[in-house]
C-alpha cells in the first residue's frame, strides 16, 4: 500500500519529478509497488535479494556498505529522497552493496517490471532515469578521487567539496566518515583541525561551512 503522503514525496524526487503522475500511479498499482518500514539495522537490499527493485528513501536514513562481512566498509548514507538500486536493475549480476536501515526508515520499492513499463511508456521518466545513472558515474569518479587523493586533509577537502554545498551538516559519525575516506579517526580529527586553523572551514558541531572551497583544494596535496 502506498499512502497519499508517500506519493507526494515520491513525485517530488528527481527520479519522478515532472512525469505523468496518473500513469505512474496506475503502474505502481498494477505491478505491486509498495512502501515498507524497516527497523534499525534491517537489510533493505543485498546481494542475496532475489527480486530486484528501485528504492527511494521516504523518511529516515540508510547506509550503503560493501558486502564482505569480514571488512564491511561504509560507502555512503542515503537520506530522504535518495534513490538506489537503479544501476544494478538490468544487470544479470546481484546487487554489489548492502543497504541497511540506519535507524527506522520508510522506503518506496518499485519492482523491475514496473520500471521497465515506465521506461517504455514515459519519456520523462526515461530521461530522469538516464540522468540518475549519469550522476552515479560522476559520484563514483569523485569517490575514486578522494580515496586516492593522498593526505587526510586533501581527502576530507575533496569529500566536502563533492557535496556541492557551501554549508553542510554531517549526519555520519566520525567513525563512519573515517571508513568512507579510508583514513584513521585520529588523522581525520587532525584534518578537521587543520582545515579550520588554516581558515578554509568553519565548524559548529556537525554543521560545516566551506569558506574558500577552491583555495582549500589548492592548499592540500
Amino acid at each position: 500500500m502506498i499512502l497519499e503522503k508517500d506519493l507526494q514525496k515520491i513525485f517530488k524526487t528527481s527520479l519522478f519529478d515532472g512525469i505523468d503522475t496518473a500513469k505512474a500511479e496506475t503502474v505502481f498499482a498494477e505491478y505491486g509497488a509498495q512502501s515498507v518500514v524497516f527497523g534499525d539495522g534491517e537489510i533493505i537490499l543485498s546481494p542475496q535479494t532475489e527480486k530486484k527493485a528501485v528504492g527511494i528513501i521516504l523518511s529516515g536514513q540508510a547506509s550503503v556498505t560493501t558486502p564482505d562481512p569480514s571488512r564491511k566498509t561504509l560507502l555512503r548514507f542515503l537520506d530522504a529522497g535518495s534513490a538506489f538500486g537503479i544501476a544494478s536493475l538490468f544487470s544479470d549480476e546481484p546487487y554489489i552493496s548492502v543497504i541497511r536501515a540506519h535507524g527506522a526508515c520508510r522506503v518506496f520499492l518499485l519492482p523491475e517490471d514496473a520500471v521497465r513499463c515506465l521506461l517504455e511508456t514515459d519519456s520523462a521518466f526515461l530521461y530522469r532515469y538516464l540522468g540518475f545513472l549519469s550522476g552515479r558515474i560522476r559520484f563514483l569518479n569523485r569517490k575514486i578521487g578522494y580515496l586516492t587523493a593522498g593526505s587526510a586533509e586533501r581527502r576530507l577537502a575533496l569529500y566536502l567539496v563533492s557535496l556541492g554545498k557551501e554549508t553542510v551538516r554531517l549526519d555520519a559519525s566520525i567513525s563512519s566518515l573515517s571508513e568512507l575516506l579510508d583514513v584513521g579517526r585520529a588523522s581525520l580529527y587532525r584534518a578537521f583541525d587543520r582545515l579550520t586553523e588554516d581558515g578554509y572551514l568553519q565548524k559548529s558541531g556537525r554543521t560545516l561551512t566551506l569558506l574558500d572551497a577552491d583555495g582549500m583544494l589548492r592548499a592540500y596535496q
